[in-house]
């Protein structure tokens, strides 16, 4: 059978969903239905049916991606999360060996002089209201204006119940001062700090994003996020 010669082609997809709690929700699966695949609107992700409870595998095609499409202005003086930085799995379903990333860039004014911090947060809200896993923080700016891009790379190295899940971190910046404006860590314009989270549950988190905080008086424009996970299949 040539797929091509067929007067009617037919779709991938068995099931649609608007999201994931509709995707899980107890439904009329038969034995013959396993296999067969679903399409999820919210994340554009295709899951292929593994049980009738339902159980659900994720197709990756190349890891689930985000980005923002608003710049945010003379902010950051408060932990802010970075719309944009979040991703999105079913409760339980982080992996061992799953890689997050995120870029985002950040334009500082001559105001602030505190340590540049991120935090790395998992919940189910996408919000700061989701916990701290992780933070993260640059040595102190100093009060002069600065551009700079931040990339944050995550690694699961373990996951499961009580504090059995670890994740570590590599976060650097590089910007356009020596070893002033934005942070004082490393020089030449180029820092990088490493961090080990303590150990987490990581079985009912569904979110996992980032929040950022340059501390009182900062006033920084972000016009770019884009995060991505992989390798979470």
């Amino acid at each position: 059978m040539i797929h091509s010669s067929l007067t009617l082609n037919h779709i991938l997809e068995n099931w649609v969903f608007a999201n994931a709690a509709a995707r899980v929700a107890t439904g009329s699966y038969v034995t013959t239905d396993i296999g067969k695949v679903a399409y999820q609107t919210d994340t554009g992700q295709y899951w292929r049916l593994t049980a009738t409870t339902p159980t659900w595998a994720l197709i990756d095609k190349g890891g689930q991606f985000n980005a923002s499409v608003v710049s945010v202005s003379a902010g950051f003086a408060t932990d802010t999360y970075l719309a944009g930085s979040s991703v999105l799995v079913d409760a339980g379903a982080w992996k061992a060996k799953a890689i997050y990333q995120c870029i985002f860039d950040m334009v500082k004014t001559a105001a602030g002089t505190a340590a540049f911090t991120l935090n790395v947060r998992m919940g189910t809200l996408g919000t700061t209201g989701d916990a701290s896993i992780m933070s993260l923080a640059f040595a102190v700016g100093t009060a002069v204006a600065d551009t700079g891009l931040f990339s944050v790379f995550l690694i699961f190295r373990t996951v499961g119940s009580g504090t059995t899940a670890v994740i570590q971190a590599v976060v650097s910046c590089e910007h356009h001062l020596a070893a002033a404006g934005l942070i004082t860590t490393g020089a030449s314009g180029s820092g990088t700090i490493i961090g080990t989270s303590a150990g987490f549950n990581s079985t009912t988190q569904t979110t996992l994003g980032l929040s950022v905080n340059g501390g009182a008086s900062f006033s920084g424009t972000n016009t770019m996020v884009l995060s991505q996970l992989s390798n979470n299949n």
